[in-house]
């Protein structure tokens, strides 16, 4: 009886669901225009014209734009609406009915707002964070479509498969690379130093719009307060990261976090990729306080980013507090 009452339910929600597609969806697609998704789209239709794909607000590698770009430019326009909806399904995946709260995450809607690539990385992130077999090698891959991301992280992956002889993951991480990675040098050999050359406008960028420069660097500009602000969270972050690293399974989600906490050029909506550190609802529920703790705070200080360091300075004392237990 309960079981078909939970059909029902079910099946009336699918219903209502499509007729408010149906309703809504051609006004939805006229008044949203995504940023960076259409950046993407932009960066895969010029090199299907023969242009190069770097310029002001572009700095992804040349494989991203091949493999996920040039895809993008020949979808039909509705596709942003999937592209916005997998994340949440992602976050299904990975934590089932505890996911719910992680709707309300503040930097998951800056990435659905502008439809951002981060949101189709949490769950290659979570495959290298739990070292699955096969599935962490792929995912150390995926990852480096947005490198910035999660590049430490990858980084310790690669030693740790050296270390411990990790064939599998070894030899899928080497030929996902050679799969995505060759066509792009053939397509233009010097691609690696182009996009390295626009990396000092990437980081004015971030000076130029403070608000969106989120790592504890961040704190600098509120002054010499900032400065000692500055001093005290990276006492803290070594302090946690010292009692964290007893925890051998966390020592990937350390890296991961450390990274979005020291990359000067991260933005709010790069932090979520601190989800799949995180483990059990009552961290979940913690950090999406904390995450709006982070905004209030951050508009309260006339919006230069720092409160954003935060949210990963949150699951890093998770980690550590798992040890001490």
């Amino acid at each position: 009886m309960r079981r078909g009452f939970v059909l029902m339910l079910i099946g009336v929600g699918i219903l209502v669901l499509v007729i408010e597609l149906v309703l809504f969806l051609p006004s939805v697609l006229q008044r949203w225009q995504p940023y960076d998704y259409w950046q993407y789209v932009q960066m895969g239709e010029a090199v299907r014209h023969g242009d190069s794909p770097v310029g002001p607000g572009r700095f992804y590698p040349l494989p991203t734009v091949l493999w996920v770009f040039v895809p993008l430019a020949l979808l039909p326009d509705w596709f942003r609406i999937v592209w916005v909806i997998a994340p949440f399904v992602f976050l299904v995946v990975l934590f089932r009915r505890q996911a719910i709260p992680l709707f309300g995450f503040v930097p998951l809607w800056f990435v659905v707002g502008d439809g951002m690539l981060d949101g189709w990385l949490l769950l290659p992130l979570a495959w290298l964070l739990q070292n699955r077999t096969i599935w962490a090698g792929l995912g150390a891959a995926l990852l480096l479509f947005k490198p910035q991301l999660a590049m430490l992280a990858v980084l310790y992956a690669f030693a740790h498969w050296l270390a411990t002889r990790d064939w599998k993951n070894l030899g899928v991480f080497a030929l996902a690379l050679l799969v995505f990675y060759v066509p792009s040098f053939i397509v233009n050999p010097n691609w690696i130093a182009q996009m390295l050359a626009v990396l000092p406008e990437r980081a004015g960028q971030t000076t130029r719009v403070p608000s969106m420069a989120v790592s504890v660097w961040a704190w600098k500009e509120v002054g010499v307060l900032g400065w000692l602000i500055v001093g005290t969270l990276l006492l803290a972050i070594l302090a946690f990261s010292w009692r964290a690293w007893r925890g051998v399974e966390n020592r990937a989600a350390i890296f991961q976090l450390l990274n979005l906490l020291l990359n000067p050029i991260l933005f709010a909506s790069n932090l979520v990729m601190t989800i799949p550190a995180l483990r059990g609802q009552t961290q979940i529920l913690i950090s999406v306080v904390v995450s709006w703790l982070a905004v209030g705070l951050d508009r309260a200080l006339g919006g230069f980013g720092g409160g954003y360091a935060l949210i990963p300075l949150a699951a890093l004392y998770f980690l550590a507090r798992e040890v001490l237990q």
